[in-house]
């Protein structure tokens, strides 16, 4: 092709959003059509060949649910690269969702793509709203080495690199301002408008190309082929300097590559880093989804950790002492997850319907996730040894990659009598062994597996009925002594579980030994020591940092504001109303945990909030409702992290509900908040708004589980359990950092916004995004001095978020000896995170997935427990690359900074 020729690709595709604006199966009939009729197409007219399925592998599946029939026709066109699939199984918003799940994603839709002919090589991501840092990362892991997107970087040219925050790179083919719709209404048009539309279109890609390289996206959310579609390629080809086909993004970036070849190479590109977040010149972003029915995210973060945190790693622990390990069904969970994970569904900006069906689908997944992690829990403690005479064996599992000392807590139930007159049921016939206790049965003491005493709190005490079930007989129902116990642990090994024994008796319990650092508390107060906490007048506490002698004034402190924006956008209303902890009526504070493990007060209160937007939307009405809000705030032994457990009852409509912590600092200037494989350093302050923005940018920002702000001498640490939005406000006062809980909303997208030029979808009402009802969060802070590093935020998180699990073990039995190790990675001060320990997909090894979060290489040691045999560096899609040194039983590596590293072990014996 001559240098001064144009390469034009007309790319027919669909955008398949599978529920939004109607639900999943009102979507699917028109899926069923569409396919029928492409492939009727493909199958007869030769120059029609081509069709994308927008990047997604779920579409085959739900078409052939209802057309089975098809399937080889399918299979035909994918294997001949005329239907184009893949590398996603569902296109999903990558700031709502962990880096593992990411991964999970595009490795379901590679598998489903290959097994119907071959997964499309290019990193189609159209639509989600802004793209994570590691992206380049991920996609060059799992051997994708470009990425063609819309949402989150603006400029002028088409072609760029995009750079990740490990340096990996890719080629990023930026869709035009119009998104993937460029082309969408050409060749519905008479000839000559046809002709004089192309032209100007041609003109303006022609002119964004640095290589001569025109796409045009002839296709828009839910559509067929167009029959003119290959009269707009006629038309194009007849134009000077120009030269058309019906084409193919593959066929794309091998044409961008190609002329980037002939010109000196993509060192003549600009380089973009890090997240993308940007470019609201050139699209709307959208940042509002990121609080939009916040329950929502919620349920993903329980079911992601379920997952993630539990069943696999438990699964794999008890396969290493010889369990089946059970595939399909962590399979089906995770599936059942991902399909919760396209950008319309988890970001909550769908009609209300299709949001019902995604909490079904988030339950659906975390029993699944639970019932696998309770099954494997079940068979570690069968086979730890047995304890003395007269003592409960509990096991406390650890699945992080650190070790953990501190305070465990957990339930155990006491059985004592049948609640069935007359029945019992033999214990080799339960699925789990019980014995039952003397009724008046206390707790005296806790020891060690060496049997040293060790320092317990009986947190709460009830009697309940329990249902001891049987594969032979109905469940037996039983009287029961439930104890929810709290234990200071000196060390529960990495991947692994030690064991405590309960000394039973009747009489009183034994004073036990002290802990680290224990807690006193008052009425109104908790000091550990580390720090002291009281309780104001208004429901909100003084921290007081006794290792700097700093002062947190008003944490906790809880913000209400008026929201007439949509489910997409947070739009303050003209004349708003802020309403504050301040104005809280009837808080009452009460002790309800003495301590000295944990300290607990209760904090009830009442908040007059703004019943709705005025029915102009410029402002919020007169009349109010009481937010009912009821707070648990707790302070344990040993540990400077104060914690919240936050009940609200939500009445109210067209509002956003945020809870705040100071950060003590002089200034600040950026933040550092979790991401999909990372942390990333945002500005605490947005950048003003480019020439032409559809929308403001604005000052929240994501966050997966934590966010640190502060300077070099004083900050604070939060962590939020699945709470996805943050801010840093400076005004009023000193800067604190906001989390959102609630954004309350009644429509899909509304016009007219004071934030945002234009809708951003179809404007219906969403009565159940006012987000009505009771709501629990959890949420917490840890004062601090100088930053930590990573590595250090990681571990304070796992510490909060995913503490080690408590199981009592009735039936223990075995040989094997407390404590144990699965897992080891050394050292502990590498900083490097585990993202995910499970089993080969196709092989009797297990698979270790861990980032170093930090700017410093790291280097380490990954041992497992039962010995090692080989192991191997994998890409994402778990295909081997290289193999590792061992040395001393263990697996030798070496991660460069914001690496993420994927290991196969093959162990040599079973423990």
């Amino acid at each position: 092709m001559a240098d001064d020729q144009v390469e034009v690709h007309v790319v027919s595709h669909t955008h398949w959003d599978r529920e939004w604006y109607l639900t999943r199966e009102q979507f699917r009939l028109r899926l069923v059509d569409l396919v029928d009729h492409v492939l009727d197409r493909l199958d007869s007219d030769p120059r029609f060949t081509a069709f994308h399925l927008d990047g997604q592998t779920i579409v085959l599946e739900d078409y052939l649910e209802v057309r089975p029939e098809h399937e080889e026709r399918l299979r035909g066109h994918v294997a001949a690269g005329r239907l184009l699939v893949g590398p996603w199984y569902v296109m999903p918003d990558q700031f709502l969702v962990s880096g593992e799940a990411l991964v999970r994603n595009l490795a379901l839709g590679h598998r489903i793509a290959e097994r119907f002919g071959k997964a499309m090589p290019v990193g189609y991501i159209p639509d989600p709203f802004g793209h994570v840092a590691q992206m380049p990362q991920i996609l060059r892991q799992l051997g994708l080495d470009n990425a063609v997107l819309w949402r989150g970087v603006g400029g002028s040219k088409a072609e760029s690199l995009w750079e990740g925050l490990d340096g990996s790179r890719v080629l990023l083919l930026h869709l035009p301002r119009e998104g993937y719709a460029n082309a969408m209404r050409l060749p519905s048009l008479p000839p000559d408008e046809m002709r004089s539309r192309a032209r100007e279109l041609l003109a303006r890609e022609g002119a964004r190309s640095s290589v001569g390289q025109v796409l045009f996206m002839a296709g828009v959310d839910h559509v067929e082929p167009h029959p003119g579609l290959t009269d707009l390629v006629d038309c194009l080809a007849a134009e000077p300097g120009a030269r058309a086909r019906l084409s193919t993004l593959p066929a794309y970036v091998e044409g961008v590559r190609w002329a980037l070849g002939a010109r000196g190479g993509p060192d003549l590109l600009e380089t973009v880093r890090g997240e993308l977040r940007g470019g609201q010149d050139h699209a709307f972003l959208l940042p509002g989804v990121l609080s939009a029915r916040s329950h929502l995210k919620l349920a993903n973060a329980r079911a992601q950790t379920a997952l993630e945190v539990w069943a696999e790693p438990l699964s794999v622990f008890a396969w290493m002492l010889g369990e089946p390990y059970p595939s399909g069904l962590l399979a089906y969970g995770w599936k059942t997850l991902l399909q919760n994970h396209p950008h319309d569904s988890i970001c909550g900006c769908s009609v209300d319907a299709v949001h019902a069906e995604n909490l079904t689908r988030f339950a659906r997944a975390t029993e699944v996730a639970e019932g696998v992690a309770e099954r494997a829990l079940a068979a570690l403690a069968r086979r730890v040894e047995p304890p003395p005479e007269g003592a409960l064996r509990v096991v406390l599992v650890n699945t992080d990659a650190a070790p953990y000392r501190g305070v465990v807590t957990g339930t155990v139930d006491l059985p004592f009598a049948s609640a069935d007159p007359g029945r019992t049921v033999a214990p080799e016939r339960l699925d789990r062994p019980a014995r039952l206790v003397p009724r008046d049965a206390r707790l005296t003491a806790v020891t060690d597996a060496d049997g040293r005493r060790v320092a317990f709190q009986v947190l709460a005490e009830e009697d309940v009925l329990v249902h001891l079930t049987s594969r032979f007989e109905p469940p037996w129902p039983v009287r029961a002594r439930r104890l929810q116990l709290a234990i200071w642990v000196p060390a529960v090994p990495a991947c692994g579980y030690a064991a405590c024994d309960l000394r039973l008796a009747v009489g009183e319990a034994a004073a036990a030994p002290p802990a680290p650092a224990p807690v006193a508390s008052g009425e109104d107060w908790m000091d550990n020591g580390l720090v002291r906490v009281a309780a104001g007048p208004d429901g909100t506490l003084e921290v007081r940092d006794l290792r700097r002698a700093a002062v947190y004034s008003r944490c906790g402190e809880l913000e209400d504001a008026g929201d007439v924006g949509d489910e997409y956008t947070f739009s303050p209303p003209v004349s708003d109303r802020l309403v504050t902890s301040a104005e809280a009526r009837l808080p009452v504070v009460r002790r309800i945990e003495p301590g000295p493990l944990r300290a607990t007060l209760r904090i009830d209160l009442e908040l007059p909030v703004p019943s709705a937007a005025t029915d102009d939307r410029c402002g919020r009405r007169d009349d109010t409702v009481m937010l009912p809000v009821s707070i648990r705030v707790s302070l344990e032994a040993g540990s400077p992290r104060v914690e919240w457990t936050m009940t609200v009852d939500n009445a109210a409509r067209d509002h956003r509900l945020r809870v705040l912590f100071p950060t003590a600092a002089a200034t600040v200037t950026s933040a550092r908040a979790a991401t999909a494989f990372g942390v990333v350093d945002r500005p605490a302050r947005p950048s003003p708004p480019p020439p032409g923005a559809l929308e403001d940018p604005v000052g929240t920002a994501p966050l997966q589980g934590f966010v640190d702000a502060g300077d070099g001498q004083a900050g604070v640490f939060v962590l939020a359990e699945g709470l996805a939005e943050y801010e840093v406000v400076a005004e009023p006062g000193p800067a604190r950092v906001a989390i959102t809980l609630l954004r309350c909303v009644g429509a899909l997208s509304r016009d007219g916004l004071r934030t945002r030029r234009g809708h951003a979808g179809p404007a219906l009402p969403t009565p159940g995004a006012q987000c009505p009802g009771r709501h629990i969060f959890r949420f917490a802070m840890v004062p601090r001095g100088a930053p930590p590093e990573a590595g250090q935020l990681y571990a304070w998180s796992r510490a909060f978020l995913v503490p080690p699990r408590m199981v009592a073990a009735p039936d223990a039995a075995g040989t094997t000896q407390a404590p144990r190790s699965f897992l080891r990675i050394e050292p502990e001060q590498a900083g490097v995170a585990l993202s995910a320990v499970k089993k080969t997909d196709d092989r009797d090894s297990l698979v270790v997935r861990i980032f170093n979060p930090q700017d410093t290489e790291a280097r380490v040691r990954i041992h497992a427990g039962t010995g090692l045999a080989q192991a191997f560096a994998l890409d994402l899609l778990e295909r081997r690359e290289t193999e590792l040194l061992l040395g001393g039983g263990a697996a030798e590596a070496v991660l460069g900074p914001a690496r993420i590293a994927t290991f196969e072990l093959v162990p040599t014996r079973s423990l």
